[in-house]
């Protein structure tokens, strides 16, 4: 049966364009190389190079072998790495439970490195009711979480904050309130006020005699394009939405900030992964 080290020899010998310079390169006689790519075209039943011309060239089944051991190496150097990075304590999975609304540009760049510094550690990514994101941290369902600073305490975690989300409020371009120069707070009353309710704060919540709430982010933007809407708004969400306009209020020159806290078990163990995201998300959420 062959063997890698015989497939690395056959790509050796396919990129150097011989024999002899395979051999140079690897630092071995000629006669090794040759011996060793005979013993492959035996072991495989298959005539891997044409040996009729001054020098050897592949077969039609040769280029479909090299092809195939080329893949077949590539994914042998990942089962070493991933091999050496568990034996070293870093995590098979981890797993992040996170508000939906805390799922910002700047997140998805953490991320983005994390697959660089680990790529062998299955991310799992939950988004998570914002209550719920501490017990599922202690009950050990997920490895750490962001969530909102809410009212009451999460027991049997540790919080950080890491953090601030701002708001500000939005609605759809043709709302009337764009056409005025100025626009006071107490005339949001008049429209339909859109609600997030995953997105806590004293101020996040009916002001409107009109009011629609809803636990979805996609269908919080839908709902803000309708006809007389408007609602609290994370300015990624703005950002990223051209259909929404901020709504830009007397008095309220700057936006809302919501603290965002990082949620961590008590007493755990941390592989290097989790070390990792814990001292990484210390400037994740910054403005």
């Amino acid at each position: 049966m062959f063997n890698l080290q015989q497939l690395e020899t056959l790509i050796f010998c396919v990129e150097c364009g011989s024999f002899s310079a395979a051999a140079r390169k690897l630092g071995k006689a000629q006669s090794a190389i040759s011996t060793a790519i005979a013993n492959l075209e035996i072991d495989t039943g298959v005539e891997i190079f044409d040996r009729s011309t001054r020098i050897p060239t592949l077969t039609p089944h040769g280029k479909r072998l090299y092809i195939q051991s080329l893949n077949l190496l590539s994914q042998a150097k990942d089962i070493e790495t991933m091999i050496h990075s568990f034996s070293a304590g870093v995590e098979d999975t981890l797993t992040i439970a996170i508000n939906e609304i805390l799922l910002t540009p700047a997140f998805y760049k953490v991320v983005n490195e994390f697959y660089q510094h680990f790529p062998h550690t299955e991310l799992h990514i939950n988004t998570v009711e914002n209550q719920e994101i501490s017990v599922q941290v202690s009950k050990g369902k997920a490895s750490i979480g962001f969530m909102l600073c809410g009212d009451i305490l999460p027991k049997d975690v540790e919080l950080g904050l890491v953090g601030y989300l701002p708001v500000t409020i939005a609605a759809a371009h043709n709302h009337p309130l764009h056409s005025q120069k100025s626009i006071q707070l107490q005339e949001l009353k008049s429209f339909r006020q859109i609600l997030f309710t995953n997105m806590h704060s004293p101020w996040n919540t009916h002001f409107s005699s009109s009011v629609t709430t809803t636990n979805n982010l996609n269908t919080l933007q839908s709902l803000l394009q309708l006809d007389q809407c408007w609602g609290f708004t994370p300015n990624h969400i703005i950002q990223n939405n051209t259909s929404l306009k901020v709504i830009d209020v007397d008095s309220e020159e700057k936006s809302w900030l919501l603290h965002i806290d990082r949620v961590v078990g008590k007493n755990k163990n941390a592989g290097q992964a989790h070390a990792w995201l814990y001292q990484r998300s210390v400037n994740m959420f910054e403005m």
